[in-house]
Formats: C-alpha cells, sequence, structure tokens
C-alpha cells in the first residue's frame, strides 16, 4: 500500500495537480476507493483502546510502518518509543487482528504487565471482540482481568499444607469489586500492615470515645476519628 500511495503522489505531483488542490483531492480519492488504506481498519479497533493512553494509530502519516500520535499535541511516535504496556498491547494485539482464530485457542500470560488499572479492566473485552470464536486461557495476578470471567472459569493456584501446588475454583461473581477477587479468590487481605494497623487505631479510637466521660477528650476522641475515617474511607 505505502509503494503504491507513494507512486501515486508522485504521479500526481508530477501532473502539476499541487497547485490545484480540488482536482488534487478528487483524483486521489478515486484512488483511495480502489486501495484502501489499511491502516483505517487497525485504527477502527486499536484506537479504542490507545484512547486510554492518549494516543491513536495515525493512518495518514507514512513516516513509520505504524504510526502512533499522541492525540494532544499530534507528535508521531515510533513504536520503538512507546512504553512497555503499549508495546505489549500491540504485540498481542496485531496478530489476532491478522490470524484466523476461529475455533482456536489463545494462551496469553499476564496481559496485565505495565497497564493501569482502567485498562485492565476492559482487556479482555477487547481480546474477545477480536477473537469471538477463540477460546482464551489466560494466567493473571491481575484482580481485575480475575474479574472479567465468571467464577466456574476462574482456576486459583495455591500452595496446600504440603506446599503442593492445588487448585480451586472461584467464588466471585464476574464483575465483583477487585478487593472481594482479592479476598475470595485470590485469599489476600488486601489491606497491608500499616493499613491494618491504622485500622486497630481507629477501633480503639472509637473504644475510647464511647466509654469517655471527659467531654472535652470525648470531642477529641470523635475528631481524631473522622480525620482518621476520612483519610482511610473505614
Amino acid at each position: 500500500y505505502r509503494k503504491k500511495f507513494s507512486q501515486k503522489m508522485s504521479d500526481l505531483i508530477h501532473k502539476g495537480l499541487l497547485a490545484k488542490t480540488n482536482k488534487l483531492k478528487t483524483e486521489f480519492d478515486k484512488w483511495q476507493k480502489d486501495n484502501p488504506n489499511p491502516l483505517i481498519f487497525l485504527a477502527e479497533k486499536l484506537n479504542p483502546i490507545l484512547d486510554y493512553i492518549n494516543i491513536e494509530i495515525d493512518v495518514v502519516n507514512t513516516e513509520y510502518l505504524i504510526p502512533i500520535s499522541n492525540k494532544k499535541d499530534e507528535e508521531i511516535i515510533p513504536i520503538q518509543d512507546t512504553s512497555t504496556g503499549t508495546k505489549g498491547l500491540l504485540l498481542s494485539f496485531l496478530p489476532l487482528l491478522k490470524l484466523k482464530t476461529s475455533n482456536s485457542i489463545i494462551l496469553i500470560d499476564e496481559p496485565e504487565r505495565s497497564l493501569y488499572p482502567d485498562i485492565q479492566m476492559k482487556l479482555m473485552d477487547y481480546y474477545k471482540d477480536f477473537a469471538p470464536e477463540a477460546q482464551f486461557i489466560v494466567a493473571t495476578h491481575s484482580p481485575f482481568i480475575a474479574a472479567s470471567f465468571e467464577p466456574e472459569e476462574r482456576f486459583i493456584l495455591y500452595f496446600d499444607n504440603e506446599g503442593k501446588v492445588a487448585v480451586r475454583r472461584g467464588t466471585s461473581p464476574i464483575g465483583d469489586d477487585p478487593n472481594d477477587i482479592l479476598t475470595n479468590d485470590f485469599g489476600i487481605d488486601y489491606i497491608n500492615s500499616y493499613g491494618q494497623e491504622k485500622f486497630q487505631d481507629y477501633l480503639e479510637l472509637k473504644q475510647k470515645m464511647l466509654f469517655e466521660e471527659n467531654e472535652e477528650l470525648k470531642k477529641k476522641y470523635a475528631q481524631e476519628v473522622r480525620e482518621l475515617g476520612d483519610k482511610y474511607n473505614f
């Protein structure tokens, strides 16, 4: 396509149409109809998810094989200069757009790597859209990715009492709060030791406030409870 595009533009310029913009556009549009730009299909598929990271496939620029532009300042970015997460997205999505995935099995290892949670929450929807008739098997440590599947589709690997790897099914419903996924399926207390210590402080302050008879101290404890509760959303 690029070779044909360059040759056509060169022909139109040599015909002197650079000074006749209306005719140049008419001639180019006629050629474009018979020679559709493959980047348009790519942009239609990828731009909705690339929008999360403020970039898009540029269907006009011809400097790079797959030109990516910054949506704010329209700067063209070579793929090699994009982030690890963006490269990962492109490297996994592009084959799905080119290969015949009907009745196939697609294995994906940690699709969440280097991606912000808002993208992780939508990621499996895009994979399924790109390969609707394929069977996906996904290895993940992300509760956002895990929440994209029904509980019976989740197989949680863990170490049993003998130190051997065992497996159990998920319990949280599809789309559940990631914190519930962490607790119910991953078996993890999602509040770290520092947060737990602050929660304990919060409970102790509430107890002090409840049993304190001195009104000044009671007000002081109430204020501390409010501040700690607001800060940590207790």
